[in-house]
C-alpha cells in the first residue's frame, strides 16, 4: 500500500492512506454513475488580519531601557564609586590635619595627715587644665605608591567605563530581542489564527459534504485532526507571546503596545574583516580586559613602594595651660615643624611576597587579555555566520512562500474542479501556513543576528543607535572626585613622586611547571551494569550546615 506524507504545524509528519482518496475517489464515480452531480464547495483561503497602527517603536523601547533598567542604572553608580578610588590616590599626594583638644578637672580631698602638714584654710584641692594641639603633615614623596596608586586607580575607571559599555551592549541586546520576539510571536499568531478560521470553515464544508454522501467520516476525522492540531498550535504560541511579553516588561519597564516594524539597524559591518577591525578597538570585553591588565601592573610599583623610603613635612601647634579662667596669655604656647625622612629597613619579608603577588596577578590578567579576545573572536565570527545563514535563509523562504502560494491556490482551484482530495487541499494550506511561518522567523533571526554582530563589536550604544535622546556622561562625576578637596601644591608633590617612582618591567610569562609525559585517556573499568531510573535522592544534610528550630516562644507563659 503506497502512503502520502502530510506536513502538520508542529514540523511532524503524519501518514495518510492512499486507500482513503481512493474510496472518495470511488465515492465521486458512484455519484456520477447515479446521476446525482457533485456539489461544489468553495473554500476561503487564508486571510490574516491586516496589522493595527503601532503605539511603540524600537527607539522609544530602547530609549525607556537606557533610562530606567535596574541592571544599567547600578552599573553607573559601581562606576561611580571606583571613580571615588581615584580620589583617594591622589588624597595620598594631599596634606592631613588634626586637631587634638584635652580638657581635664580634677578634686582631691586630701586625709588628715596631708591637712597636718598643709596650712591652708581649705583642705579640698582643685585643678583645671586645657591642651590643644594642631598638626599637619604634607607628603612630598611617598616612595612612588602615590603615583603607582593614581595610574591604578585611572586604569580602574577605565575598566568600569568598559564594563558599564558592556552592560549597556547587553541590555540593548535583550531589549532589541524582546521587542523581535514579541512581533514574530504576535505574528505568527495572526497566521495561525487565521489558519485556525480556514480550518473550521472547512471541517464545516467536509460535515456537510458528508452529510451529502460525497466524502467518508476519514475525511472528516482529517479535517478534525488537522484543526486540533492548529488550535493546540495556537495556544502554544500564544503561550510564548506572552512570556515573551513578561520578557520585554522586565527589561523596558512597561508591558509592550503595539510594536512598529524595526528599522534597519545603522552601522552593521559589511564584512567579517571589518568587523574584526572595529572590533580591535571597541569591543568593551576586550577594552576592560586590557585596562584591568594596566591596573594590576601599577599594583606592582605600589607593592615596591612599601619598601622605600618616604618623605614629609610635619607642622603642630600646642597650647598648654588653665582651662578656667582662661587667658591666652598665660597659656604655654609652642609652635614646631619637622622634615621627617623614614628609611624601612627590615619587614619581615612583606615587600617580597606583595611585589610577587601583584607581579602574578598581572600575568594572570595579561593572560586575561587573549581570553577576552578569543571570546570577542568566537562571538563575532558565529553572530557574522548567523546573519549570512539567515540571510540566505530569507531568500529561500521567499521563493518557498511564493511556490506555497502557487500550490494552496491550485489545489483550492482543483478541488472546486473536483480533481483534488481533501486531503490535498489540508495539506496546500499546511505547506503555505509553514511557509509564512519560517520567512517570519528567518527575519526575526536576521534582525537578532545583527544586532548580535554589533554587540559584539561594541557599537550596540545609546550613542550610536539614537538619536535626539539624552546620554549618561561619566565624566563629570569622575572630575568632580578628581578635585575634591585639591589644593595647589598637589601638581609639585606630584611632580616629585613621579620622578622617584619605580617603573615595573614586563617580564616574559611563564607557563607553570608542569610534569612530563605521553597524554592518553586513562584506563576504564568493566561497563557499568544497564542504569535503572533514580527514585531517591539524598535528604541528610552535612553536619552543622542546618541550624536548630526556635521553639515558639507564644506557647510560654504570658
Amino acid at each position: 500500500m503506497k502512503w502520502l506524507w502530510a506536513a502538520t504545524l508542529t514540523g511532524t509528519a503524519v501518514l495518510v492512506s492512499a486507500g482513503a482518496a481512493y474510496s472518495r475517489e470511488a465515492s465521486r464515480a458512484t455519484s456520477a454513475a447515479s446521476g446525482q452531480p457533485a456539489v461544489s464547495w468553495p473554500l476561503p483561503p487564508i486571510r490574516t488580519e491586516p496589522e493595527p497602527a503601532p503605539t511603540e517603536n524600537l527607539a522609544q523601547a530602547l530609549d525607556d531601557a537606557y533610562r530606567t533598567a535596574p541592571a544599567l542604572q547600578a552599573q553607573r553608580y559601581q562606576l561611580r564609586a571606583s571613580d571615588e578610588d581615584y580620589a583617594l590616590a591622589l588624597s595620598e599626594y594631599r596634606p592631613t590635619s588634626q586637631l587634638q583638644v584635652v580638657g581635664g578637672y580634677e578634686k582631691t580631698v586630701p586625709g588628715r595627715t596631708t591637712q597636718a602638714t598643709r596650712f591652708a584654710s581649705s583642705p579640698i584641692i582643685t585643678n583645671n587644665s586645657l591642651s590643644a594641639a594642631v598638626s599637619v603633615s604634607q607628603p612630598l614623596y611617598t616612595g612612588g605608591r602615590a603615583t603607582a596608586d593614581r595610574e591604578a586607580a585611572l586604569a580602574e575607571a577605565g575598566a568600569g567605563r568598559a564594563q558599564l559599555r558592556g552592560t549597556e551592549g547587553d541590555l540593548l541586546l535583550q531589549v532589541i530581542t524582546a521587542y523581535a520576539d514579541v512581533r514574530r510571536d504576535t505574528a505568527v499568531i495572526r497566521l495561525i489564527g487565521a489558519h485556525v478560521t480556514q480550518l473550521e470553515s472547512t471541517f464545516a464544508e467536509v460535515k456537510a459534504r458528508r452529510e451529502a454522501g460525497e466524502l467518508t467520516r476519514t475525511d472528516i476525522a482529517q479535517a478534525e485532526t488537522q484543526l486540533s492540531l492548529a488550535r493546540a498550535e495556537l495556544n502554544a504560541n500564544t503561550q510564548q507571546l506572552e512570556q515573551d511579553r513578561a520578557t520585554y516588561t522586565a527589561l523596558v519597564g512597561h508591558d509592550p503596545g503595539v510594536l512598529a516594524p524595526p528599522p534597519p539597524l545603522p552601522n552593521v559591518p559589511r564584512s567579517v574583516d571589518e568587523a574584526f577591525a572595529l572590533a580591535d578597538d571597541l569591543n568593551p570585553g576586550l577594552d576592560q580586559a586590557i585596562a584591568t591588565e594596566r591596573e594590576s601592573r601599577a599594583r606592582i610599583s605600589s607593592a615596591r613602594a612599601e619598601g622605600r623610603a618616604t618623605l614629609a613635612l610635619n607642622g603642630s601647634a600646642t597650647l598648654n595651660g588653665q582651662a578656667y579662667p582662661f587667658y591666652l596669655h598665660n597659656e604655654d604656647q609652642q609652635f614646631a615643624g619637622q622634615a621627617v625622612l623614614t628609611i624601612p629597613l627590615t619587614n619581615g619579608g612583606r615587600v617580597g611576597a606583595l611585589v610577587a603577588q601583584a607581579r602574578d596577578k598581572n600575568a594572570a590578567d595579561r593572560i586575561g587579555i587573549e581570553l577576552a579576545r578569543r571570546q570577542m573572536v568566537d562571538g563575532i565570527v558565529n553572530a557574522w555566520n548567523g546573519i549570512s545563514a539567515t540571510g540566505r535563509n530569507i531568500a529561500v523562504d521567499e521563493q518557498g512562500l511564493t511556490a506555497a502560494r502557487v500550490f494552496d491556490d491550485g489545489t483550492f482551484q482543483e478541488y472546486r474542479a473536483g480533481l483534488r482530495s481533501t486531503f490535498d487541499v489540508l495539506f496546500a494550506q499546511s505547506t503555505l501556513l509553514s511557509a509564512e511561518v519560517a520567512l517570519v522567523t528567518a527575519k526575526h533571526d536576521f534582525y537578532v543576528a545583527q544586532a548580535t554582530l554589533l554587540r559584539e563589536v561594541g557599537l550596540l550604544e545609546a550613542r550610536s543607535l539614537l538619536t535626539g535622546t539624552g546620554l549618561y556622561d561619566p565624566q563629570p562625576t569622575f572630575a568632580h572626585a578628581a578635585h575634591r578637596a585639591g589644593t595647589p601644591l598637589d601638581a609639585v608633590v606630584r611632580t616629585i613622586d613621579h620622578i622617584g617612582a619605580a617603573r615595573p618591567r614586563q617580564r616574559g610569562l611563564e607557563q607553570p611547571q608542569l610534569g612530563e609525559g605521553t597524554p592518553a585517556v586513562a584506563l576504564a573499568g568493566p561497563p557499568p551494569p544497564a542504569a535503572e531510573p533514580a527514585t531517591v535522592s539524598p535528604v541528610v544534610p552535612l553536619p552543622g550546615t542546618v541550624g536548630t528550630p526556635i521553639p515558639d516562644r507564644s506557647l510560654r507563659h504570658p
